[in-house]
């Protein structure tokens, strides 16, 4: 009933204010209103190649376009890549593909170091990769991390609590259309439809709210959606907990991914 009202209060703060405003919710129609606790899937460090993931039973339908953001923690981040969730077809592998790097002290096209240790988000098309460096990505914290991604030009964007990573991308997969009847693993990277895992890819921490959409999703919402507010829209193409998974060796709990707080944006990138 909450997350009604706010709908409505912002439906009417649209028609006073002639469409200047406009809710974030608009294009859902079916609102989550972001209950307390959350609940979180806790994959744990393991050596097994078969250890901790969360396997769709369904699969992907085409997309030109995508949105994937989900809350995570991440315990340890590996140079070989962490990864998030994983999509591979048959014929092809890293099909889509996102997570995150630990990176080398240094920045290679520039040569200047780093103040602190970074990581990089990265997004896989058509195995086609893009990777950004994100200065605010902290291992051991929660984060709000958004991947997105359009065939239109091969244009892909991340952001890490609302913050989009502002170093240059890499186009990927120009005009190509990710294609459905494949696999879906969240926790882990396939190097096989539904198996080759490799323990140094694993996703090692948290996963809550995760969420895949058939549309580049604004700043603006992404924005919102990182704030902790109350409503946003499902995942028209992935919504949490709500899709058949078969889960392997994954603890799920509750989990208020909000109760520590987070930085507004600093100066991380002026």
């Amino acid at each position: 009933m909450f997350c009604f009202r706010h709908i409505l209060l912002a439906a009417v703060i649209a028609v006073l204010s002639f469409g200047k405003v406009r809710p974030y919710c608009y294009k859902s129609e079916y609102p989550v209103c972001n209950l307390k606790p959350s609940i979180q899937a806790y994959f744990s460090e393991s050596t097994s190649y078969s250890a901790p993931h969360l396997l769709l039973e369904g699969t992907l339908p085409p997309l030109r376009h995508f949105t994937l953001c989900t809350w995570a923690k991440a315990w340890k981040v590996s140079d070989h890549g962490s990864f998030i969730f994983s999509y591979n077809l048959p014929q092809i592998d890293n099909e889509l593909v996102v997570g995150v790097y630990k990176v080398s002290s240094y920045n290679p096209p520039y040569g200047q170091p780093y103040e602190k240790q970074v990581y990089e988000l990265s997004i896989h098309v058509y195995n086609q990769q893009s990777r950004v460096v994100c200065r605010n990505f902290v291992v051991g914290q929660w984060h709000h991390l958004c991947y997105v991604w359009t065939n239109v030009l091969g244009r892909n964007e991340m952001y890490v609590d609302g913050i989009r990573c502002v170093e240059s991308t890499t186009k990927i997969a120009v005009s190509y259309i990710i294609q459905t009847a494949g696999t879906a693993v969240i926790g882990q990277d396939q190097d096989a439809v539904g198996g080759g895992f490799d323990p140094k890819e694993a996703w090692i921490g948290e996963i809550a709210d995760l969420h895949i959409w058939n549309e580049p999703l604004l700043p603006s919402q992404i924005q919102y959606m990182s704030r902790c507010n109350f409503c946003y829209p499902r995942g028209t193409v992935f919504n949490w907990l709500r899709e058949p998974l078969i889960a392997k060796e994954v603890i799920f709990s509750a989990t208020d991914v909000c109760a520590s707080g987070f930085s507004e944006p600093s100066d991380f990138y002026k």
